[in-house]
């Protein structure tokens, strides 16, 4: 998983209007740091073909795929924010598959495999944006994301203790 930042938003969504330290997970979640969330596994592309998902959709998305697939229940299906659109998750054996409604393509990846790069989507995207925004490391809902995801953030953007 991959995400990559929109020019014609500029510079992405709604961020550079609003105080990053407060601004909601709502806010967050609908109209900040828009892009194009990639999902491929080697030749097999599942990435919502629209180009403009919120990162911390994605984030809590990804989240909410990770516990699905440790609880293991068998079939449960995730939505996005700005659409109807759903990708519906299935247990195979030790496999986790992802079916979107927006494609007749499927990813099955072991379920391990996919925790292990849920974590790093969100470690490596989080930990670039309080790179580039420090102020997030300040926001509530950002430090929330980030224990719920497990993380601690490295390279100098570790969360301060508050």
């Amino acid at each position: 998983m991959t995400f990559e930042g929109d020019a014609c938003y500029g510079p992405q969504g709604h961020e550079s209007r609003l105080d990053l330290t407060t601004v909601s997970s709502r806010d967050l979640r609908w109209y900040c740091f828009l892009g194009a969330w990639r999902i491929e596994r080697g030749t097999t592309d599942i990435s919502p073909p629209w180009g403009w998902t919120p990162l911390f959709d994605a984030f809590h998305t990804v989240l909410h795929v990770m516990d699905f697939a440790r609880a293991g229940t068998e079939r449960v299906q995730v939505g996005f924010t700005e659409n109807d659109e759903r990708i519906r998750l299935e247990h195979r054996g030790d496999d986790l598959v992802l079916s979107p409604t927006y494609t007749e393509a499927e990813i099955a990846c072991p379920t391990a495999e996919f925790i292990d790069a849920g974590h790093d989507f969100i470690e490596r995207e989080l930990g670039g944006l309080v790179t580039r925004h420090p102020a997030l490391a300040l926001n509530p809902a950002v430090r929330q994301l980030a224990d719920e995801a497990g993380l601690t953030l490295g390279r100098g953007t570790e969360l301060p203790d508050l």
